[in-house]
């Protein structure tokens, strides 16, 4: 099914369809009338133009360093099979939700002219973005803790392995020297029996 939004960018309205829910349609339209309102106040002489393709760029760097800083987290730990799994398809989630912003971006940049208003609702949904990022590097951070406890139990774990194989063995030696042993006292019982059976008989 495809959906069909009205939004508005700088106070011009824009058409968006797609696939996606109106909620996520509205956002798009949200977060790149706050990026482009940003470049906008930070420099009045850009031009709607070159706003939007600066806009696109800032999207696009925003992207790319959280895709970079996504590689770079998972080069850095071994994450246990399961959890990495769930992180991997966060990320692609998230991935899919900046390729599609770019997309977009790619439209809109030839044909916007003004952007304002609605800054309280981008905010929020900036810091609703920024709240989700920070909750993310903390999900990283105790994967990596954990990791790490994890390695230090195996590490143990193959110590105790390595000294309970060495206290084996060692019985094992003890276990065989007993048993020559008893082999070698069955044979002097043996003999002492032999003797005595001799003797009687003279």
């Amino acid at each position: 099914m495809v959906n069909k939004v009205v939004v508005k960018i700088n106070g011009v309205e824009y058409t968006l369809m797609g696939e996606d829910t109106e909620d996520y349609l509205f956002s798009i339209a949200n977060y790149v009338d706050k990026k482009v309102k940003e470049i906008l106040t930070s420099n009045p002489k850009h031009n709607t133009t070159s706003s939007a393709v600066l806009t696109a760029l800032t999207v696009t760097d925003e992207m790319f360093k959280l895709k970079r800083q996504m590689e770079n987290i998972k080069k850095s730990t071994v994450i246990p099979n399961e959890r990495l799994k769930e992180v991997e398809e966060k990320y692609k989630a998230l991935y899919e939700e900046y390729k599609k912003l770019v997309e977009e971006n790619s439209v809109l940049k030839e044909s916007m002219n003004e952007i304002q208003q609605k800054e309280k609702e981008n905010v929020e949904y900036f810091n609703k973005l920024k709240e989700e990022y920070d909750n993310k590097i903390k999900e990283y951070e105790a994967l990596l803790r954990e990791n790490a406890y994890l390695r230090e139990r195996n590490e143990q774990a193959e110590v105790e392995l390595k000294e309970t194989k060495e206290m084996l063995n060692s019985m094992k030696e003890q276990l065989l020297e007993s048993q020559i042993e008893l082999v070698r006292l069955k044979k002097d019982l043996k003999d002492f029996k032999e003797l005595q059976t001799k003797k009687r008989s003279v």
